[in-house]
């Protein structure tokens, strides 16, 4: 964690969500709820997800359509259990599967990210904080 970065964040709050009130009561806990509140117009890569999700997402006459090569390829992604939608070729090979506009890819787009928190933005995708953390960082 880049407690540098999170003190930053705390003592700045260029997002101006208002830690500032938090910090001088020493009440964590709502700073902790804010930085994990998923923050709209800041998207992540899920990263794994299970196949099935990606299944649900296809539309079967889409699907239909496919080359033959296209859905052995397909059968592969999905047919390990677990795909990673935040590798680059895994997005590209549906991607090329399933032309712009179509059901199935933009399903496929909204199912690879999700809103993002702003310790996310700040830190990393994955970062969560905690109380301790804060703490920490403030002292540091």
């Amino acid at each position: 964690m880049d407690l540098t970065a999170l003190k930053t964040e705390l003592t700045t709050d260029p997002a101006g969500l208002g830690y500032a009130a938090h910090i001088v009561t020493g009440s964590f806990s709502p700073i902790v709820d804010l930085l994990a509140a998923p923050r709209a117009g800041f998207t992540v890569f899920r990263g794994v997800i299970p196949s099935y999700e990606i299944i649900n997402a296809t539309a079967p006459a889409e699907w239909a359509s496919l080359t033959a090569v296209e859905k052995q390829r397909y059968q592969t992604l999905t047919g390990a259990g677990d795909v990673d939608v935040s590798n680059t070729n895994v997005r590209a090979a549906f991607g090329a599967m399933f032309g712009a506009g179509t059901l199935t890819r933009d399903a496929l787009v909204a199912l690879a990210s999700r809103p993002g928190s702003r310790a996310e933005q700040v830190l990393g995708t994955g970062v969560t904080v905690n109380a301790e953390d804060i703490a920490t960082a403030l002292r540091s």
